[in-house]
């Protein structure tokens, strides 16, 4: 955020005299969220393999537990499902990301 308030156009949008409050919000944040967003999206991907693990250890009842549980008893059908529902979970959270890139920033285009 702090590198983009020292770029020309928020220099210019500030001489214009649009506000302050507006300068903040309409340019310089926009601009900010895109490596938010991607980090976000990455985390993401971080979170469903995190469960899986906290899940076991602490011993919660959920999917995590669902696949260690699949995994010792060699229930290769459940396996493959369950990582097909953890890469569309994955995909779809990636997707929702790109479409929040275009509108954080108009000029990017899909």
């Amino acid at each position: 955020m702090l590198e983009k308030l020292g770029n020309e156009y928020v220099r210019t949008a500030r001489a214009k005299g649009v506000p302050e409050r507006s300068v903040i919000f309409k340019h310089t944040l926009k601009n900010a969220m895109i490596p938010v967003l991607t980090v976000l999206g990455i985390q993401f991907g971080n979170l469903l393999g995190g469960t899986v693990i906290v899940e076991h250890v602490f011993a919660y009842p959920g999917v995590g537990s669902l696949a260690v549980n699949a995994v010792y008893s060699r229930d290769y059908p459940l396996v493959r499902a369950l990582i097909l529902i953890f890469a569309l979970i994955f995909v779809a959270v990636n997707f929702i990301v790109d479409i929040l890139y275009k509108c954080a920033n108009p000029r990017i285009t899909l």
